[in-house]
């Protein structure tokens, strides 16, 4: 699926001014033809061109002075037959051989890091890749394959698409092969309209550097996951090779090229549609569904929840790790009064209370704020190895251990007035 992107600008005034019935129907004659020859399901596009021309013909453009209004309100009457996320008519005042495409522009596309946003090992061995979309292989291939190796001795890895809206197919089908081995599973094919072809993906024998095969694989999605991502989704899901979490997707499943209108007008028509091996069908207009479904927000943390719940109760690492994500998606609240009986001196430390906020310091050093994870248990803002729980002895706090991420720990005792 390619990925188009464009600068849209608003119409210019003499432009505007110029914008008549004459060519309002030459773009709505041009619409109707590419439709009817290049539109997927020829029969929703016989429809579509049908409600353009009785439209047309009652009069109901007759007022739109503002070409940018007159490309959303044709757009809107074509998803109203078709109900089709990837088509739409679009405006630009230059001309359109002008347009500053992305698809195959290496600058802009290098500007973007070829969609890989961000990848970074998190707590308890977790590797996160972020993935704002998918580039083609052709120009972002060895930035894929940078950091896909840098994930690959991750216990865990959670690929995170909620913003992700689509890109190329050939991506996906690489992307995807770091987590097979063996005879090459089926992804999903397209089929062409135009030529009447199917396009059939499989999962590649070679890609650069280590496969990850037996790595558990986590996506996080939303509703604003669309096309190649849901396709991404889709395919992993099939093969039972992810675990989804999140929310539906967009529901995106028609692969696109432009096609010009006129010289200012051109439109998006879903030329193809995809095919699961599996399903034998796709997830257009319903989304993929997650396996478990969270709000997008707390998406990463569920994730992470349910890779670090599995690790062995001795590897401290991703114990430390769990506590925290457990107290962030369960924030703990401490009543005003019951924080008072935490403050005082603990040999030459001191935890005081400022408003409503605990701070452990050393006696005449700088302060550190205390986050509740639990009763009597608090972690250290900016000190993610140190946590602090306290002590109680027939109810009255006597003191506090610092706890420490390689599990050493460290008890003081409270000064007694």
């Amino acid at each position: 699926m390619k990925a188009l992107v464009y600068l849209l600008l608003l119409a210019t005034p003499a432009l505007a001014q110029d914008f008549g019935k004459n060519e309002k129907s030459r773009i709505i004659d041009s619409i109707s033809q590419k439709l009817k020859t290049l539109y997927v399901y020829p029969e929703v596009a016989e429809k579509m061109s049908k409600q353009l021309y009785t439209n047309a013909g009652n009069g109901q453009y007759a007022n739109i002075k503002d070409p940018v209004a007159f490309a959303d309100r044709l757009t809107t009457d074509l998803l109203a037959v078709s109900h089709d996320k990837h088509l739409r008519v679009y405006f630009d005042p230059r001309p359109i051989e002008k347009h500053p495409v992305m698809e195959n522009n290496p600058d802009i596309a290098r500007a973007k890091n070829f969609g890989f946003k961000e990848v970074k090992i998190l707590d308890g061995n977790t590797g996160y890749l972020n993935l704002s979309y998918f580039e083609d292989p052709a120009i972002g291939g060895a930035t894929a394959a940078t950091a896909m190796n840098f994930l690959s001795n991750a216990d865990a890895v959670i690929i995170d698409l909620r913003n992700n809206g689509g890109g190329s197919t050939d991506m996906v089908q690489l992307l995807a092969s770091y987590f097979f081995e063996g005879e090459p599973q089926p992804l999903t094919d397209i089929y062409w309209r135009p030529t009447n072809h199917l396009t059939q993906y499989k999962t590649l024998p070679y890609v650069p550097g280590k496969k990850m095969p037996r790595v558990e694989v986590y996506l996080l999605t939303s509703q604003q996951t669309f096309s190649a991502a849901e396709d991404f989704s889709y395919s992993l899901q099939n093969l039972k090779r992810v675990t989804i979490v999140g929310e539906t997707t967009g529901g995106g499943a028609h692969p696109i090229e432009q096609a010009e209108a006129s010289d200012h007008f051109f439109i998006t028509i879903p030329e193809g549609r995809s095919i699961s091996t599996i399903t034998k069908t796709d997830w257009e207009g319903t989304g993929v569904k997650p396996d478990v479904l969270v709000a997008a927000k707390d998406a990463l943390l569920t994730a992470q929840l349910k890779v670090l719940s599995k690790a062995p109760a001795d590897n401290m690492p991703a114990q430390w790790a769990l506590m925290a994500i457990k107290a962030k998606l369960n924030p703990v609240t401490i009543a005003p009064d019951s924080l008072k009986s935490y403050t005082g001196t603990y040999g030459g430390r001191m935890i005081s209370l400022e408003n409503g906020q605990l701070y452990y310091s050393k006696v005449g050093g700088p302060k550190t704020r205390l986050i509740p994870m639990e009763n009597d248990l608090f972690s250290m803002e900016d000190k993610d190895y140190l946590r602090i729980r306290f002590v109680r002895k027939n109810g009255e706090i006597t003191g506090f251990t610092r706890l420490f991420e390689d599990g050493a720990a460290e008890t003081s005792l409270k000064d007694v007035l």
